[in-house]
C-alpha cells in the first residue's frame, strides 16, 4: 500500500472499523452509526474520505466495499489478527523463536489470535508434562504431535492413551526417534502393533513440540536463543487453531518417514 493510502486507513479509528465492518457486507447508515457507536456527523465524513479514493461505493440506500476495498479490508483483517496474537502477551512472543515455524504456517499466526498459556509448573515437577496438558490429553480422542524433545514420560504416556482408544499419531525427530528405539524397544513395538496408531520419523531440523487433538491445540516454542522452555505452552480451542495445528502437523507428516516396525 502506498503511504498516502496506510495513513487514510490507519490514522482513522473510525475509517478502520469501518472498513472492516463494511468486510461483512453492505450496511445502511443506521447499521453503520450502531456498530461503530458513533453519530452521523462524526462518520459521514470519514465515509466521504474513503468513497473519495474509491474504498467504499454506495447506492442509494447502503454503503460496501470496492473491489479494491476488499483487497484491503482482507490484508487489514489478516494483519489485526496477527497484532491481536502478539498483543496480548508480548512479552511471550518476543522472546521465543516464531521464525522456527515453517512459513506457511507462520503466514497464519492470527489463526491462534484467541490463545492463552498454561500455567508455570511448580518446581517440584519443572521437567514433567504440564499437569492440565495430560488432563485434556486424557479426553481427546484423536491426538497429532510432533516432538524435538525427549521427555522419558511420553512412551508410556501416549502408549496408554492408545490402549485407551483414542487415534494417535506421533512425529519425531530422528534423534528422538533413536533414543525411544534405544530406550523403549518394548513400549515403541507394542505402540506400532496396535491398529489406531501411526509413528513418523522427520530428518528435518524442528525446533518445536506442539500436540494438536479434537479438544486443544498445545505449541512449545524455545527461547529466541535456541533453549527449550519447559515452563509455559500456547493452548488454543476454538476450531480456526485447531485447523492451523492439524496442517501443521500435516507440513512435517509430507516431509517425514511412517515407521512400521522397529
Amino acid at each position: 500500500m502506498s503511504n498516502s493510502l496506510l495513513e487514510l486507513i490507519f490514522l482513522s479509528e473510525k475509517r478502520k472499523n469501518l472498513l472492516l465492518f463494511l468486510k461483512e457486507g453492505p450496511k445502511n447508515i443506521e447499521e453503520i452509526k450502531t456498530n461503530l457507536d458513533t453519530s452521523a456527523v462524526a462518520i459521514l465524513p470519514q465515509i466521504k474520505k474513503l468513497r473519495d479514493d474509491s474504498l467504499v461505493f454506495r447506492t442509494e440506500d447502503s454503503y460496501f466495499l470496492s473491489p479494491l476495498g476488499i483487497a484491503v479490508a482482507e490484508r487489514m483483517h489478516a494483519m489485526m489478527r496477527v497484532l491481536n496474537v502478539f498483543s496480548r502477551n508480548y512479552d511471550y512472543w518476543a522472546d521465543h523463536a516464531v521464525e522456527c515455524l515453517p512459513s506457511p504456517l507462520k503466514s497464519r499466526i492470527g489463526d491462534l489470535e484467541n490463545c492463552i498459556f498454561s500455567e508455570p509448573p511448580d518446581w517440584t515437577h519443572l521437567f514433567e508434562p504440564h499437569r492440565e496438558f495430560v488432563e485434556k490429553l486424557t479426553v481427546s480422542r484423536k491426538i497429532k504431535g510432533i516432538s524435538a524433545i525427549f521427555f522419558p514420560l511420553y512412551p508410556s504416556l501416549f502408549l496408554s492413551f492408545a490402549k485407551n482408544g483414542a487415534d494417535v499419531t506421533l512425529l519425531v525427530t530422528l534423534p528422538v526417534y533413536e533414543r525411544i528405539k534405544g530406550e523403549y524397544r518394548s513400549e515403541l513395538r507394542e505402540f506400532l502393533s496396535l491398529d489406531n496408531t501411526c509413528l513418523y520419523v522427520c530428518e528435518e531440523k524442528i525446533e518445536f513440540s506442539h500436540v494438536v487433538t479434537d479438544k486443544f491445540l498445545s505449541l512449545s516454542l524455545p527461547f529466541s536463543n535456541g533453549a527449550f522452555d519447559h515452563t509455559r505452552d500456547v493452548l488454543c480451542f476454538d476450531p480456526v487453531a485447531l485447523k492451523w495445528g492439524e496442517d501443521l502437523f500435516a507440513y512435517y507428516r509430507d516431509r517425514s518417514e511412517k515407521i512400521k516396525k522397529v
